[in-house]
């Protein structure tokens, strides 16, 4: 019977790991968003502006959005060697409570959205190995116009705190340099979030200079294993099979190509290949699986994949 694996959570349930030691607000209880105003420096911002690669060759589209590469791109901005940028990461593993030489040995990810980009759509985070991590933490190194607030960090379905007027759902960020906004990823329970799902808005084509995050995920390996930061981008606005498409194995791009040799829609030859297997035989609970994950439009069931 063939075995589908859908974005897994390889982590242990942490709801705290959001939370930072350090004075911060809570925006939401389900799931836990946390803004830390100031966090980094005037300075620090400066710093790490100026190690934003200025060759657009260190850029790459970001994990699952190939399509978007004129609006967003992705690059790291390198930690060792750096006394600055040292300390900072160090600092971030202390108010986090997280093993941070993964960010000093592979540098920082950095998101760069450039003037123009449009909404990232509702999605929920996960690594190039389709793992949610525990929680992710956002830098915001620019800012936007208060009167009219750009690439915002919205999370339609989160929880607001009784303290917040008005008290509805939903929580809108607007981008702050020095600021950190961390978020729960997982449930108690140790699965994706069913209100952690988060988009972007858009940034003005008027924009006066580019959009500028660092975005890190933290992990809290199941097994006893301390929690760690690691260095990988894990924004994503893709369907269930669309990265292994991309960026998967030998395996499962090969389950891709056949589906799409047999004649297949775009959502089972996706599921294909996220379950790296395909046979004719396969078609009909494939399909099935895609219609249950709530993440295909109807025609991505009547166009045929190519």
């Amino acid at each position: 019977m063939l075995s589908l694996g859908l974005a897994s959570a390889a982590y242990s349930s942490s709801s705290d790991l959001a939370q930072p030691t350090v004075p911060t607000e809570r925006l939401s209880s389900s799931p836990d968003i946390w803004l830390t105003k100031g966090f980094l420096s005037p300075a620090e911002v400066k710093h790490l502006r100026t190690k934003v690669p200025a060759d657009e060759a260190a850029y790459a589209p970001c994990i699952g959005q190939v399509d978007e590469f004129e609006s967003k791109r992705c690059a790291f901005v390198p930690v060792a060697g750096d006394p600055l940028a040292e300390a900072l990461v160090a600092r971030l593993g202390e108010a986090w409570r997280v093993d941070t030489s993964r960010l000093v040995a592979a540098g920082l990810p950095l998101i760069r959205y450039l003037p123009g980009a449009p909404p990232v759509g509702k999605h929920g985070d996960e690594d190039r190995h389709g793992v949610v991590p525990n929680a992710t933490l956002v830098l915001y190194l620019t800012g936007s116009d208060p009167a009219h607030p750009a690439g915002q960090t919205i999370f339609p379905e989160a929880r607001r705190r009784r303290s917040l007027r008005p008290r509805s759902a939903g929580v809108a960020v607007s981008p702050t340099p020095g600021a950190v906004l961390s978020f729960s990823n997982l449930d108690a329970s140790g699965a994706p979030h069913p209100n952690g799902r988060h988009l972007v808005s858009a940034v003005p084509r008027e924009a006066e200079s580019d959009r500028l995050v660092l975005q890190v995920p933290l992990a809290h390996p199941a097994g006893g294993a301390p929690p760690h930061a690691y260095a990988e981008h894990v924004s994503g606005n893709k369907k269930p099979g669309e990265h292994e498409k991309l960026h998967g194995n030998a395996q499962q791009k090969g389950a891709y190509a056949a589906a799409v040799a047999a004649g297949m829609s775009i959502a089972v030859a996706f599921m294909a290949a996220k379950a790296g297997k395909f046979e004719a035989g396969d078609a009909a609970s494939l399909e099935a699986a895609a219609r249950a994950t709530n993440e295909f439009a109807a025609d991505d069931f009547k166009t045929k994949a190519a």
